[in-house]
């Protein structure tokens, strides 16, 4: 498990593409890729390029760039509600595209490290976190309001509060900030959590935070101080924050442990041990959960009592999330060849809805 880790942690350190012909389109990409959808299209950052699929039928609407390059695009893409998909990269700068043509309409490329982590949008600001160990908040047209040093690399997509006009960052220095949306002022820290975080936090109406360490932890905060409420020891590192649904926190570690957890007093609703290590949050959908794993399937499973009631094998490693789009269930595998399909669609019963999409070279 060790090897594990430090390979997981190289995977996002460094570049970690192997170019081989970058104009042939010939090239073995070692880091997870990234997907958001609208009602019409998968947006995927695989590496090299992304793709605009058609959610009907798999077919591919357009690139960017046309031909692959070294820029690495691996970061879930953002869609804005004033028509932009934020795709940050591993050249140390953030692009705004457009999303009908995949015109660039600006970039910032004021970071000096590499971009591991998608922007969050809130109030009209655009926060994107750094590998430099800074957060750059943007206007919507890319210009710099304000930059906070935190010091340590910012592997994790904020976190917002409307109740408080705050963003909440998880950083690697074992840490949670609390910043003003407009000037970037410190409004608390939190102590230090024994552990790097890398997982988005999940945010409670009541005023809590959830967040998940690699000190084998989950931990609750006070949202309005960062004082700890609770702590929650699991079987190894939690590598994603957890999903927050009917004051149950669903979360995996990466031994392959999938909780399900009282979120007022941390009581252990349920777990399992499905396959493999778990690096990313499930998808809830009314009774049921859909959850991937390091391994090559997809588990549905029943949120009340955790029972796993169909599984899928999808092939490949899967790193990512699962992502719902209507009845539409999208899977990205991590490419293994050139010729390995990069993005799968199944019904919501697990069955395949279209052939799976492999880029025309």
């Amino acid at each position: 498990m060790k090897s594990k880790k430090i390979y997981l942690i190289i995977l996002l350190a460094f570049f970690s593409i192997l170019i081989t012909a970058c104009t042939s389109g010939a090239y073995a990409s070692t880091s997870w890729h990234g997907l958001t959808t609208d009602s019409d299209a998968a947006y995927l950052s695989a590496g090299t390029q992304v793709y605009k699929i058609d959610l009907n039928n798999g077919s591919e609407m357009w690139r960017y760039p046309d031909k692959p390059n070294a820029k690495g695009f691996y970061a879930n893409p953002v869609l804005t509600s004033d028509g932009q998909l934020l795709v940050p990269s591993y050249d140390n700068v953030l692009y705004s595209l457009d999303p009908t043509t995949n015109a660039e309409k600006w970039n910032f490329a004021g970071s000096h490290n590499r971009l591991i982590a998608s922007p969050l949008v809130s109030n009209d600001k655009i926060f994107q976190p750094s590998s430099d160990g800074y957060i750059y908040a943007l206007d919507m047209n890319g210009k710099l309001l304000w930059k906070k040093e935190i010091g340590e690399p910012l592997w994790a997509q904020p976190a917002a509060s409307p109740e408080c006009g705050c963003i909440y960052l998880a950083a690697m220095d074992h840490t949670v900030y609390s910043l003003d949306e407009s000037t970037g002022d410190l409004l608390w820290q939190s102590p230090e959590l024994g552990g790097a975080l890398v997982g988005t936090p999940a945010v409670s109406p009541e005023g809590a935070l959830y967040v998940g360490t690699f000190g084998n932890e989950l931990i609750a905060l006070d949202a309005t101080n960062g004082t700890i409420l609770w702590r929650y020891t699991t079987e190894d590192w939690v590598w994603s924050g957890p999903v927050l649904a009917d004051n149950v926190l669903y979360f995996g570690d990466l031994s392959g442990f999938f909780y399900a957890l009282d979120a007022t007093d941390h009581s252990l609703v349920w777990r399992i041990q499905p396959q493999n290590s778990i690096l990313d949050r499930p998808v809830l959908l009314d009774d049921s959960i859909y959850l991937t794993t390091e391994g090559d399937t997809l588990f549905i499973i029943n949120k009340s009592d955790g029972k796993v009631v169909d599984s899928r094998v999808i092939g490949g490693l899967i790193y990512a999330s699962p992502v719902i789009s209507g009845e539409t269930i999208l899977i990205a595998p991590t490419m293994q060849s050139k010729t390995d399909p990069i993005l799968y669609a199944l019904n919501l019963d697990g069955s395949q809805k279209w052939t799976p999409f492999t880029p025309a070279k």
